[in-house]
C-alpha cells in the first residue's frame, strides 16, 4: 500500500482527492496501525487490574529482549548481577539504574537489538533547542503504533484526526516570502497553516480560510491556539464550524486556556508524548489531568527540588528500547489520582527540565516559577520570552494585551528581582515572540548562560 501511496501523491490533485477519500486511512496506514487501533479501542474499556496485568506482561516480555538480544543491557544486568527472573513487577525496573542521553550516545551502537534483521531502520532525533540533540533508531512499527495511540487520545474527546479534514496550526514554515501562508495535505486531509504569520494583518484571510474548509478540528501548539483567540477576540471573528480543539507539544498556560475557552466555547485537550517513545498521556473533556496510557510504557516521576521529571520505559521500540530513560520534561503530580485504568497521575506538564534561570546567588529556579508567576499576578502581558545571557542581567520581552496598564512594568520588574535578585533588568515591548525555527514553537525561558 506505501508504493501505492507514493504514487497517488505525485498524481494530479483531483486524484489524490479522490483515492484518499474513497480508501480509509486505516487501510492505508498498514496492518500494524489498524491492529494496534483495534486493540487500544478494547483496552480502553479494561478496569485498572487488567491494564496493570497488561502492563507487567509488556515489562516482562521486553526485560527478557533486552537481556537476549541487546548488548548494552545484556552487559548491564550481568554487572548488576540481574537476570530477567528478577523482574517480576513493573516496580522492579528501579533495579535498574537511570539511562541518559550522555549513556545513549556513547552506547548507540550496543543498544541496537541484534536479532531484528531485514527491516527497515529509521533515524529519529530531537529538535536539540538546547544543543543536547539526540540520535536514535527504530523500525517502521514505532510510527504505526505510536500514530494510534495518538489516534485514539484525539477520539477519546470526539476529535477526528484522519477522516475528516483538520486544520493544523504548526508543521508548516513558507521557504520564500511570496509562497502561500497553508496548504492543502489530500492524503492526511488536512490544511496546514504557518503559525509564524497570524497578525493583525492575516487574522481575516486566516479565519476566512479555515471556515471555508468546514473542518470539525483544530490542531496546533498551545501558543498559536491562544494567539488565534486573542485575534478573534479582538476583531470579533468566529470560527462556523470547529468543534474541537488539540493541543500538544508546549506548556498550556491557565490564562491561554481560559481564552480559548471564552472565545471559542471549546474545550482544547492535549496529549503528551516524547519523542524518544517512553511515555503517552493524554486529557480528556471531563478532566484537565493527564491520564497515564498504560499499555505504552511504564512512567515514574523522580522528585527533583519539588518538581517531578519523567522518567519512562517504551514498550514500542524493540529495535533500541530505553529503560528508565530520564526525559527532560517535569511535571506536577495529581494530589487525589483516580484508580481507573487511565490514572490520572499528572496534573499538569510543565516542560523542559533545561529551561531554567540562576538567580545571582546562585540558585537553579525551573521555568515553572516564572510561568506561575506570569500566569497568576502579571497583567496585560499576552506573551512573555525571559532571555538570561549572564547571571546579572535579563531581558523580559512581551506582548501587551489589552489589561495592560502603568502598573505592568513595575510588576514585572519587582517579580522578576523578588525571584533572581538585585540584577540588570531589560524590558522590552515586541510585535511578537518568535518562534524557533527548528521545531515551531516558541520557548518562553531560555538560559543561553555558557
Amino acid at each position: 500500500m506505501g508504493s501505492i501511496n507514493s504514487i497517488i501523491k505525485k498524481a494530479p490533485n483531483f486524484i489524490q482527492k479522490a483515492y484518499f477519500n474513497i480508501i480509509p486511512f486505516e487501510k492505508r496506514y498498514g496492518k500494524v496501525f489498524a491492529d494496534t487501533l483495534k486493540f487500544l479501542n478494547e483496552s480502553k474499556k479494561w478496569s485498572k487490574e487488567q491494564a496493570l496485568e497488561y502492563q507487567n506482561l509488556e515489562f516482562k516480555k521486553l526485560i527478557k529482549h533486552c537481556y537476549n538480544n541487546v548488548p548494552y543491557y545484556n552487559k548491564l544486568f550481568k554487572k548488576n548481577n540481574l537476570i530477567p527472573e528478577d523482574f517480576r513487577e513493573t516496580s522492579d525496573i528501579k533495579l535498574l539504574p537511570i539511562l541518559t542521553k550522555a549513556i545513549i550516545r556513547e552506547n548507540i551502537e550496543e543498544l541496537k537489538a541484534v536479532n531484528i534483521l531485514n527491516q527497515k531502520i529509521y533515524q529519529f532525533k530531537t529538535s536539540g533547542s538546547t544543543g543536547e540533540k539526540l540520535v536514535f533508531y527504530g523500525t517502521d512499527e514505532v510510527y504505526k503504533k505510536e500514530a494510534a495511540f495518538i489516534l485514539r487520545s484525539y477520539q477519546q474527546h470526539g476529535a477526528d484526526l484522519y477522516n475528516k479534514s483538520s486544520i493544523w496550526l504548526r508543521r508548516y514554515v513558507p521557504l520564500e516570502r511570496n509562497q502561500d501562508l497553508w496548504y492543502f495535505d489530500y492524503e492526511l486531509k488536512r490544511l496546514y497553516m504557518s503559525s509564524y504569520h497570524i497578525n493583525e494583518n492575516t487574522i481575516y484571510s486566516y479565519i476566512e480560510k479555515i471556515n471555508s474548509t468546514e473542518a470539525p478540528t483544530l490542531v496546533g501548539y498551545p501558543s498559536s491556539i491562544y494567539i488565534l483567540a486573542c485575534l478573534c477576540a479582538k476583531f470579533n471573528l468566529k470560527l462556523k464550524y470547529i468543534k474541537k480543539i488539540h493541543v500538544s507539544s508546549e506548556m498550556m498556560l491557565d490564562e491561554w486556556r481560559a481564552k480559548i475557552i471564552e472565545t471559542f466555547n471549546i474545550i482544547p485537550i492535549a496529549h503528551y508524548g516524547a519523542i524518544e517513545k517512553v511515555s503517552f498521556m493524554h486529557q480528556t473533556e471531563n478532566s484537565s489531568m493527564y491520564h497515564e496510557n498504560l499499555e505504552y510504557g511504564i512512567n515514574e516521576f523522580i522528585n527533583e527540588n519539588g518538581y517531578y521529571t519523567i522518567v519512562g520505559t517504551g514498550f514500542l521500540n524493540y529495535y533500541m528500547p530505553f529503560l528508565r530513560y530520564k526525559t527532560e520534561d517535569t511535571v506536577i503530580l495529581n494530589k487525589n489520582p483516580n484508580s481507573s485504568n487511565f490514572p490520572n497521575t499528572v496534573e499538569k506538564i510543565i516542560g523542559r527540565s533545561s529551561d531554567i534561570l540562576i538567580a545571582k546567588d546562585g540558585s537553579r529556579l525551573p521555568g515553572v516559577n516564572f510561568y506561575s508567576w506570569i500566569d497568576k499576578s502579571i497583567y496585560g502581558v499576552q506573551m512573555f520570552q525571559i532571555v538570561q545571557e549572564e547571571i546579572e542581567r535579563v531581558k523580559f520581552n512581551f506582548v501587551r494585551s489589552d489589561k495592560y496598564s502603568d502598573q505592568t512594568l513595575d510588576d514585572i520588574r519587582k517579580g522578576l528581582i523578588s525571584r533572581l535578585g538585585d540584577i540588570k533588568i531589560e524590558i522590552e515591548e515586541v510585535a511578537e515572540i518568535k518562534r524557533n525555527i527548528k521545531n515551531g514553537k516558541i520557548r518562553c525561558i531560555i538560559n543561553n548562560i555558557k
